[in-house]
């Protein structure tokens, strides 16, 4: 039977070189779409991150101006170390079982437990046994927090400055061999932190 003049022409289905090609091609675009999805929430991950650590440096300096008197204590000779909780309890807290009244602390006491309960997780030794406590440390990957303070400068050695560093594990970046930094995820990368500084100066008793 002819319709218009044309003998019926024979229907063709999908050849298996045409699926095999149809499915190698979706299956490398999916494939490059999982990777921008897991790219971007390390992207978005490291972002966080950024902002906790901006967190820290404002409290611990703001922590430092309203103690002027013990600012000096507030250098941590290095990394603020976590392995045990100061002694005295400058904060009100909760126990487990009861609110507890924070303690009377001297400039010197008040300044190291800012520098513990800003730059430590929660899960550190502590000797109160059931302390209950939370801060951004908590959220940051491997939080480390460095304070360095210069006294006696100026006219009168009477202003000191501070700086605070706060450093943590990154997901996209990092520096390479010879300390540069490296904004990609390559095989050059062989530390991946960041790093906040801020530095200010703050005057004797103020």
């Amino acid at each position: 039977m002819k319709r218009n003049g044309k003998p019926n022409q024979p229907q063709r289905g999908f050849g298996l070189v045409e699926i095999i090609v149809t499915v190698g091609i979706t299956t490398i675009g999916l494939v490059g779409l999982v990777a921008l999805m897991l790219e971007s929430d390390r992207s978005a991950q490291d972002s966080g991150s950024r902002a906790l650590a901006m967190t820290m440096v404002e409290d611990i300096s703001n922590r430092i101006f309203a103690n002027p008197d013990g600012i000096a204590n507030y250098d941590s000779g290095g990394v603020v170390s976590c392995s045990s909780s100061p002694s005295t309890r400058c904060a009100a807290y909760y126990n487990g079982t009861a609110q507890v009244d924070a303690a009377s602390c001297t400039p010197e006491e008040m300044a190291a437990f800012d520098l513990w309960d800003v730059a430590c997780p929660a899960g550190v030794v502590d000797s109160s046994a059931d302390f209950t406590r939370s801060g951004n440390a908590d959220f940051l990957p491997n939080p480390q927090l460095t304070v360095e303070v210069s006294s006696g400068l100026g006219e009168g050695a009477t202003s000191n400055q501070v700086s605070i560093t706060v450093t943590w594990d990154v997901r996209t970046s990092g520096t390479d061999s010879s300390g540069n930094e490296v904004y990609n995820n390559s095989n050059d990368i062989t530390s991946r932190k960041a790093s906040l500084t801020s530095e200010f100066s703050i005057e004797d008793g103020n």
